[in-house]
């Protein structure tokens, strides 16, 4: 073999390193029968030689194929006495505190300024639009004695119109996955006579309101209230908007709402529904601050992480309801709302732990894959809004 060229299979080559790799000292135990045949009485020779065979691996590499590998799982904080952790949207997250649904009283409809116990019932009113019609009927017509309800459902929007002798409230539903929401909220609009309002919220507004119209039309006389927890916090400011002038809206209360409108429709809620329109922010929920380039209406009412109030009301109209409120530490600032940017990027965040959620095997994004994405997921949860309405109330 010459000097520089690679073995062939069966060539021999005497190696100074021995059997275990250069640097390593022959051993006379090393040698065997073959070897002593070949060189007889030259015990040397047979210690130091050895056999180098090239191996010749083969490695075939299938089609090549993306994999996404499924987002680790999150476990949720261990519930205390008398909590609860679900994962529906308006209910999900670290577990808060149940208020029972026998804290609603049918009485508080009828309060002529802001009252504690109005934002309780309308709070639970809320929560109650995620459940099925028949726990929604139940619960209207036997738990809180109501005269009757109406139960209505179009497309992904559902609600139900609920009365006494004297008031009749609407609830929306908000959204049932808030990771897909978010993950397909987009910031497009449309322009009505009283301003520019988000196209998806009016959309999903219209497909139950003349429903809600024939319903509301038997029930001359009384005052509406309009609520609603995250999306149906929207549509329960979209229907404000759309019916001002025609159904007589006494009192709005919404919990965790997304912004609806800009231009000019900020000037004409507060022109029309000033001291009526009560907006609940729940420390650092996130749903508050989207979509980008939208504003806020109604009279914002922020509790901090321990359930005080951060905010007091500046103007003249909401005087009566700074002395039911009580005192509260100024804080005229809202919540910072996202820049294109930031929402852009939350999206697309979003859609990818939502393709990792697919693979996993899991049909949507449910807060258990949320809760650490986002720091204020569980402020989100209308248990806690309720929790800290309730220990005013």
């Amino acid at each position: 073999m010459n000097e520089g060229s690679n073995p062939k299979s069966g060539d021999r080559v005497p190696s100074s390193g021995g059997p275990s790799g250069p640097g390593a000292q022959p051993s006379s135990s090393s040698a065997t029968p073959e070897l002593r045949a070949q060189f007889p009485g030259d015990s040397a020779r047979m210690n130091a030689a050895s056999w180098t065979i090239p191996l010749h691996v083969s490695v075939t590499i299938g089609p090549p194929t993306l994999t996404i590998a499924p987002a680790p799982a999150l476990t949720p904080a261990p519930a205390r006495p008398g909590e609860r952790v679900t994962a529906r949207e308006g209910l999900f997250a670290r577990p808060a505190p149940v208020v029972p649904m026998g804290r609603f009283r049918a009485s508080s409809l009828g309060a002529g300024r802001f009252e504690w116990g109005t934002a309780l019932s309308l709070a639970l009113a809320s929560k109650l639009a995620y459940d099925g019609e028949a726990a929604v009927l139940g619960t209207a017509t036997g738990t809180w004695g109501l005269r009757d309800c109406r139960f209505i459902e179009a497309d992904d929007t559902q609600c139900f119109v609920a009365w006494s002798d004297d008031a009749a409230l609407v609830s929306f539903r908000g959204t049932e996955s808030l990771g897909d929401w978010l993950g397909n909220l987009n910031a497009f609009s449309t322009t009505r006579g009283y301003g520019t309002v988000h196209r998806g919220f009016l959309g999903a507004f219209q497909v139950v309101e003349a429903q809600l119209r024939a319903v509301l039309s038997g029930l001359p006389g009384r005052r509406v209230l309009l609520t609603g927890h995250s999306l149906g916090g929207a549509l329960a400011t979209v229907a404000a908007a759309e019916w001002q002038g025609q159904i007589p809206i006494s009192w709005i209360y919404t919990y965790g709402q997304p912004a609806v409108g800009k231009g000019t429709f900020p000037a004409f809620i507060e022109g029309h529904y000033a001291g009526k329109f009560f907006r609940f922010v729940n420390d650092d929920d996130i749903v508050p601050r989207v979509p980008p380039t939208f504003h806020h209406v109604g009279r914002l009412i922020h509790f901090d992480a321990s359930g005080g109030l951060e905010n007091r009301f500046e103007s003249a109209a909401a005087a009566m309801a700074n002395e039911a409120i009580g005192p509260i530490v100024p804080s005229p600032e809202e919540p910072p709302m996202m820049s294109e940017e930031e929402f852009d990027r939350m999206r697309a965040q979003l859609l990818e732990e939502r393709a990792r959620a697919r693979v996993a095997g899991a049909e949507s994004l449910e807060a258990p894959q949320l809760e650490g994405f986002f720091p204020s997921v569980s402020d989100h949860s209308i248990d806690r809004y309720i929790a800290k309405v309730a220990a005013k109330a």
